[in-house]
């Protein structure tokens, strides 16, 4: 495939917004650095990030004495108060959950060219039991030579928030060693080891109270549904540990998943986030049936992506099952819906219940 890109792109535009952001980031936030000296003035290079939001993008485009060229969505449209911004520096989109081989070609041109790329191999969502990432950062390290540089971003939960509250939220951003992947010959097996190294180099990157989280050894996902009719309130009963359950309890622990269906896609979701506390049946069963209809129609690969084929179709599995359990009461009733969230810590077994209980305040 004959890919032309010119690189970099759009310099003095690029420049001048890292120049910009690195004089008001501290108006709006505690930036720590460290390690920044280990980033290159040049490549080829590649720099890979947790992500959580935009925070972290723009972090790494303003703290680099490189150009970044980005790696970002394509299969999903940019969250509207932040598109403006990446279509105003621009970026390589990439069809998540596919084999986009325009964006690797275009990526691979980039690093030919002497350019850097920014990559977040996470996936989108990040688990405690996610920490392989996606074979995309090896693949690339692999057939352009170039080394991959971890840099964990700390601070990143509801920064964004703080930021526009002025309350300045403590932010940090650590540069480890770069690393290359070995070998002329590479197997599938060495591609998914490479990249599993990159996640555990930026957790270790992380402050101490940020890289808990990723080192769990047990967690369990599961759901309560509640039924209210007039002053009677009953539970919907579920075969727990089923894939449905664990499924349903993935779908509503993960906040980002509803953000993102809501806010970048328009689906009618938002009653879903109102955790514990008692939704409309009919608006419940149109938000899961919008979802089914945006995985059967536009995107079918949106859960596989983020959580792997086999816990993905659980998640799809979920919601159509639910669909069923919820048609089955009358017009006027209500349900509650109570995400349950289970982990082992130091030996010992914690149970949340609630919105966001996965990722609880620290």
């Amino acid at each position: 495939m004959d890919v032309k890109i010119r690189y970099p792109r759009n310099v003095i535009l690029r420049r001048l917004m890292t120049m910009v952001g690195r004089i008001i980031l501290p108006v709006f936030a505690k930036v720590q650095t460290e390690g920044i000296n280990r980033l290159p003035k040049k490549g080829p290079a590649i720099l890979a990030g947790n992500h959580e939001n935009i925070i972290e993008v723009i972090l790494m485009a303003v703290y680099s004495p490189a150009v970044v060229e980005f790696i970002g969505t394509g299969d999903v449209p940019i969250d509207p108060r932040f598109a403006w911004l990446a279509n105003l520096y621009q970026f390589i989109p990439v069809k998540r959950g596919n084999i986009d081989r325009t964006a690797i070609y275009t990526a691979l041109e980039v690093l030919k060219a002497g350019g850097v790329i920014g990559i977040f191999p996470q996936g989108g969502i990040w688990g405690a039991d996610i920490k392989s990432g996606r074979s995309g950062v090896a693949l690339l390290s692999h057939l352009s030579g170039a080394p991959v540089y971890p840099i964990g971003f700390g601070g990143l939960k509801g920064a964004f928030v703080k930021m526009m509250r002025f309350e300045r939220p403590h932010l940090t951003m650590r540069v480890g060693s770069p690393l290359r992947i070995d070998g002329s010959s590479i197997s599938k097996n060495d591609l998914e080891q490479f990249s599993s190294q990159v996640m555990e180099k930026i957790i270790e990157l992380l402050p101490e109270e940020e890289q808990k989280r990723h080192y769990k050894k047990y967690e369990k996902f599961d759901l309560e549904i509640y039924v209210q009719s007039g002053k009677e309130l009953s539970s919907i009963p579920l075969a727990h540990d089923s894939e449905m359950s664990i499924g349903l309890g993935m779908f509503f622990h993960y906040p980002v998943l509803l953000d993102t269906l809501k806010r970048n896609i328009g689906l009618p979701v938002g009653c879903l986030q109102n955790i514990g506390n008692p939704v409309p049946a009919r608006d419940v069963e149109k938000a899961i049936q919008a979802v089914l209809d945006y995985l059967e129609y536009d995107n079918p690969g949106f859960f596989t992506y983020r959580f792997g084929m086999e816990k993905g179709l659980w998640v799809k599995q979920g919601l159509q099952s639910a669909i069923t359990l919820l048609s089955d009461h009358p017009d006027d009733s209500q349900f509650i819906i109570m995400p349950v969230y289970e982990y082992s810590e130091n030996g010992k077994v914690i149970t949340l219940r609630g919105s966001d209980s996965l990722h609880p305040l620290i």
